[in-house]
């Protein structure tokens, strides 16, 4: 049997500290400990009172940012998520004894009155101190040393504001989203995560075995095949927001797992889900950050679409001012293309073979074949997207980039679908959503198709779908968002990692 030696794990000198306490009938992580109020509370309580005479008593808590024993009166500092404050103990405190086991970073609790220090200093007088987690680590508090790795020893790094506060609030976005949602009627849905079959998008799953039913399974990649099941059961309007995962890249805008917004309303289209989406998106952005124009520090490209670094690799940016105000301008690939280029590509002027040359010279892939459609997408996503700063709804995609979506009414070849640009990167993903199931089983064959040809992205065959889609699932819009990619514009972050609390490391 194996055996745990703390001394492997923790700073000695701490544990030898922690042995003392316990030695003399401390208990140095007691089961409980009720503040009456928070640090903040209480600074606001009196801070604008120079001669305190008020015999309340207060219970406060927080993390130890600063210790200065004189000997025989001690001053420490705390901290919690509000605020900090000094307190004094002195002789008379009940728990001064132990002070010599204070460290900093312990989280310790106090009782007393507020007074003002000599320096005229808002303080707790302390009567009883007490020790309420012993931190068995050696680090110094924020403030009074560097941040460094911002991704190393994670927990710890929420100290900091600049660390904190893109985590703080991109978890305020989501709330807001949530409200958004729910005052149009929108239900809330939760989907599984572990699915038989995955679907929804172009994507790696990422593997797992259930053992009960001796099969394969899969992380989800996508929840929009659940959520249309709902639409077939009588829900509509629902959305969920939640985890996905995709066995990919990990870049600064991408994550294995990351969260997404899906949502799918019965009897509406994706000229609908643009309109949900400009309110949407300038509702989220202005609440975040008071204003629809946001200053963006954005990252710097190579002609290959690359981040660019310096020496230390830090991501070199320029400011740009990104105006999330409705409407955005709505633009073919086509003339993104034309537009964003740097010679003004006109795809017109290209036979299928040019094109499929050209494409392939911007750094196009075509795992499971060429198409024009294809190609168009390729030579976008290679020459335009990284050149749009404002919000951009790129529209009317080939009908080869999604087997989920209804045909172009009006456009032959084209299906009625928008993608969300800002700033470099895609933000959003929004269908008139296929309900035809002959022809969403023939899509689905196509793409087994195209896995057979050595594109492992391309969807499988979900006959379950099939069946329940057979039962009729009303005319509907869908749409999806990255959370954390708008987070990342409403927080002026430059890589998805700062808008994750924990992301998976990597280059």
């Amino acid at each position: 049997m194996s055996e745990f030696d703390p001394a492997d794990f923790f700073a000695p000198d701490r544990l030898e500290k922690l042995e003392r306490l316990r030695e003399e009938g401390v208990d140095p992580y007691p089961p409980e400990y009720r503040p009456t109020t928070s640090v903040g509370a209480f600074v606001d309580e009196y801070d604008d009172i120079e001669e305190i005479d008020d015999e309340t008593v207060h219970r406060l808590a927080g993390r130890v940012v600063r210790i200065n024993d004189l000997g025989g009166i001690a001053f420490v500092e705390i901290e919690d998520e509000s605020g900090s404050v000094q307190l004094i103990l002195d002789e008379d405190t009940d728990g001064y004894e132990h002070i010599d086991e204070l460290d900093f970073i312990d989280i310790v609790g106090a009782e007393g009155e507020a007074i003002r220090s000599n320096t005229g200093e808002l303080s707790l007088h302390v009567d009883t101190f007490t020790f309420l987690t012993k931190a068995l680590k050696h680090h110094n508090p924020p403030g009074q040393s560097e941040l460094g790795d911002r991704y190393e020893t994670r927990a710890v790094k929420f100290w900091w504001d600049e660390v904190r506060d893109p985590i703080e609030t991109r978890y305020h976005l989501t709330r807001n989203l949530r409200r958004f949602l729910d005052d149009r009627g929108f239900v809330e849905a939760e989907t599984p995560v572990l699915q038989n079959v995955a679907g929804g998008t172009d994507a790696t799953p990422f593997e797992t075995h259930l053992e009960a039913k001796d099969q394969d399974m899969y992380l989800r990649i996508a929840t929009e095949l659940h959520l249309k099941r709902l639409l077939v059961g009588g829900f509509e309007k629902v959305y969920e927001v939640g985890p996905v995962f995709r066995n990919e890249d990990i870049d600064v805008t991408h994550n294995p797992e990351f969260t997404m917004l899906e949502l799918y309303q019965a009897y509406a289209d994706y000229t609908d889900m643009m309109e949900l989406t400009e309110d949407m998106v300038a509702h989220l952005v202005e609440e975040a950050t008071g204003d629809l124009v946001v200053t963006y520090d954005n990252p710097l490209r190579d002609e290959n679409g690359n981040v660019r670094t310096d020496e230390e690799n830090e991501v070199l940016t320029e400011p740009v001012e990104i105006d999330f105000t409705p409407p955005f301008p709505r633009l073919t690939p086509e003339e993104a293309i034309e537009k964003y280029s740097a010679d003004s590509i006109d795809v017109s002027e290209y036979d299928d073979e040019e094109l499929r040359e050209l494409a392939l010279e911007k750094g196009g892939e075509f795992p499971g074949g060429y198409s024009r459609g294809l190609g168009i997408m390729e030579l976008f996503e290679n020459v335009a997207e990284y050149e749009i700063v404002d919000p951009t709804f790129i529209v009317d995609h080939p009908e080869e980039t999604s087997p989920l979506c209804k045909d172009h009414r009006e456009k032959e070849g084209r299906i009625e679908r928008f993608e969300l640009f800002a700033a470099g990167f895609e933000l959003a993903n929004a269908y008139t959503e296929l309900n035809d199931p002959v022809l969403q089983g023939e899509h689905f064959a196509e793409q087994v198709a195209r896995r057979e040809a050595g594109d492992e992205e391309a969807h499988q065959m979900d006959e379950d779908f099939l069946d329940a889609l057979a039962h009729g699932m009303p005319p509907a819009g869908g749409l999806g968002v990255g959370i954390d990619r708008l987070a990342m514009l409403a927080t002026n972050s430059q890589t998805i990692k700062d808008v994750i609390a924990f992301p998976i490391r990597g280059e």
